[in-house]
């Protein structure tokens, strides 16, 4: 089994390939912005699928996003949906809902509604399967 060093290595060897292809034939302009958004997004969506384990990174980075929301935000209607999301994450079983190619599209998916372009869901699809993938 992998760790979260091999996971996120893996995601960001993906994330460069895919983000070189996409500057290559111009879907996605070069800048400063994009590499950073690019990085975050395959920490996360590398390390997502393991949010099902007490003790992951990418649990705790989420418990303490969700602490750093709330002090800035306080307790607003996305907040809950925050605490929502956390309260399920600590039913779901290793290797279940969440190691599954359709969790992944769900959830890559959703960044089209932040970004309104497809390349920054796809780059995360394919973090969210490499570690699937990494896993086998």
């Amino acid at each position: 089994m992998s760790g979260w060093e091999e996971h996120f290595s893996a995601g960001l060897i993906v994330t460069f390939v895919a983000a070189f292809f996409a500057w290559i034939f111009g879907f996605l302009p070069y800048s400063n912005y994009n590499v950073l958004t690019l990085v975050l997004i395959s920490f996360v969506y590398s390390l997502l699928p393991d949010i099902d384990i007490g003790t992951s990174i990418i649990r705790k980075v989420a418990m303490a996003a969700f602490v750093l929301f709330l002090v800035v935000n306080g307790l607003t209607f996305w907040g809950y949906v925050f605490a929502l999301i956390m309260v399920m994450v600590q039913f779901l079983h290793h290797r279940g809902v969440m190691h599954s190619y359709w969790m992944g599209a769900i959830l890559a998916g959703g960044l089209y509604f932040v970004y309104y372009d497809w390349v920054f869901p796809v780059i995360a699809l394919l973090n969210f399967i490499s570690h699937l993938w990494l896993d086998r």
